[in-house]
């Protein structure tokens, strides 16, 4: 039986000032959800490994700043979510907590992507949530257009929700 490895991860709901969401488009067809198989491009937030010592809001905005050059503000946990991938020929329980953040502006920068990063990035943009919901691409979480017109809608929960 395959290890399975415990990997704490941070993602951000970045919204701009016009309630736009950033997400990146990747495709690494060595990583999908076992049970939910998809391997081709698909629509992510911004995000990663949560290092030693760190909080997942501070991965976050740390991740955000690496990948975007966005400086973040107003930062929340506010939805969780634990599941089984396999991830680069290993199995790995995602701990996954998504941090809702704000960012000032909506100029983004990808230069700090490392070169693993660089390899299975195939573009970004920031999407309204009209677009999310009528569009057919594959976005993580599956239903992200329903989350985020909640959140929109409602602000951030007091306590965070867990989503599927």
């Amino acid at each position: 039986m395959t290890e399975l490895v415990e990997r704490p991860t941070a993602r951000l709901i970045l919204l701009d000032p016009q309630d736009r969401l950033f997400l990146f488009k990747v495709h690494d067809p060595d990583v999908y959800d076992p049970r939910d198989r998809h391997t081709g491009e698909t629509w992510i937030m911004v995000g990663g490994m949560v290092d030693p010592g760190e909080s997942f809001e501070e991965a976050a905005v740390r991740e955000a700043q690496e990948e975007t050059k966005l400086e973040v503000h107003d930062v929340k946990w506010i939805w969780t979510r634990e599941r089984e991938m396999f991830w680069r020929s290993k199995m790995v329980r995602h701990r996954e907590r998504f941090i809702y953040g704000r960012a000032s502006s909506s100029d983004v920068d990808t230069s700090g992507l490392d070169a693993r990063e660089r390899s299975w990035t195939r573009g970004h943009r920031w999407w309204r949530l009209d677009e999310i919901a009528n569009s057919t691409a594959r976005f993580e979480p599956r239903k992200l257009a329903d989350y985020l017109a909640r959140l929109l809608r409602e602000g951030p929960p007091t306590q965070p929700i867990t989503i599927d």
